[in-house]
């Protein structure tokens, strides 16, 4: 599902302001992503979670507008991406489509309902690494 053109706009003008804060309040987090064409670094403010399925640490960003997003592409496209989280960083490897059902199994209760209540169909999802 791709952004109404109205959420499009209004992330132009708010994701400024959203970035300040973003790192640093759970459990929103600032990824840092090159453009696929452009090679240009890019800031976006997201939501992720963390879920340990196996034995790695999963990264898992959800997409609500679907995987056509611009910063979606790239990181797919690269097959990775940086996350800023409270002063931290880390490494997100081998980024991979999944159905937000999948990824849902993975994480704790809290994140998992909100998946299935925000009617979110994909996320994007990579080994997690401390930078």
């Amino acid at each position: 599902m791709a952004a109404p053109e109205f959420v499009v706009q209004a992330g132009k003008v708010l994701n400024p302001w959203v970035l300040r804060v973003a790192g640093r309040v759970p459990p929103f987090v600032v990824l840092h992503h090159a453009g696929r064409k452009s090679g240009n670094e890019y800031t976006t403010p997201l939501v992720a979670f963390a879920a340990r399925p196996d034995e790695e640490i999963l990264a898992v960003l959800p997409l609500p507008w679907g995987s056509g997003t611009d910063w979606a592409r790239n990181t797919m496209s690269s097959g990775t991406a940086r996350l800023t989280r409270g002063g931290d960083e880390f490494v997100v490897k081998d980024v991979r489509l999944v159905p937000a059902y999948e990824a849902g199994e993975w994480l704790a209760t809290v994140p998992s309902m909100a998946l299935s209540a925000t009617g979110i169909e994909e996320c994007l999802v990579g080994t997690l690494h401390r930078a």
